[in-house]
């Protein structure tokens, strides 16, 4: 979702050095089960180092590679961004549900939103060349946003309203909660 292909083509062009023809950085590029662009991209010469990738079960090791990321506001990806302290740049949102994602980014301070792919590759060659602060001061919003227990209190709270409300009320929660040992 997004404008992948455009965002990754000028993101291999802005971290490129023309002057010292080198590299200013490097692209992971995750295009899910979207084959067709993984097979674009992968045709595509590059002049900085690319991995392209198609659908990931392991996104926390991709995303442990990584100083920022590029992403629709998802929910479950936002999350994994902060916990990991990573700079978001939102370039989507699913209208309605996700919608309020972006204000949660930006207001907090760990991330921006543009739909240009043009403007995402200069923000990211700010953040890497003339604006570390910046991108050092995101990572630190998202980490202090971050909530790495909220899976564990959210299955308390389900534990705390069936205990009050259903069958299981007289059930212990170490019966119930298949989580007990990581709490």
């Amino acid at each position: 979702m997004g404008p992948v292909k455009k965002t990754a083509l000028a993101l291999g062009e802005s971290l490129f050095d023309k002057e010292l023809g080198k590299p200013l950085g490097q692209l992971i590029i995750i295009c899910g089960r979207n084959k067709v662009l993984k097979s674009t991209l992968e045709s595509h010469e590059w002049t900085i180092p690319v991995k392209v990738r198609g659908f990931e079960t392991q996104m926390e090791k991709w995303m442990g590679a990584c100083d920022c990321i590029i992403t629709k506001a998802g929910p479950g990806t936002i999350a994994e961004a902060l916990i990991r302290g990573l700079p978001i740049i939102l370039n989507d949102y699913i209208p309605g549900q996700e919608k309020g994602n972006v204000p949660y980014v930006v207001d907090n301070g760990a991330g921006v939103f543009t739909r240009s792919p043009k403007e995402t590759a200069k923000i990211v060659t700010e953040w890497f060349c003339t604006k570390t602060d910046e991108r050092e001061r995101m990572s630190e919003n998202a980490l202090k946003v971050a909530q790495p227990e909220a899976v564990f209190d959210i299955i308390k709270d389900i534990h705390e309203l069936a205990r009050a409300r259903g069958p299981l009320a007289n059930t212990p929660y170490v019966l119930t909660a298949s989580f007990s040992s990581l709490i």
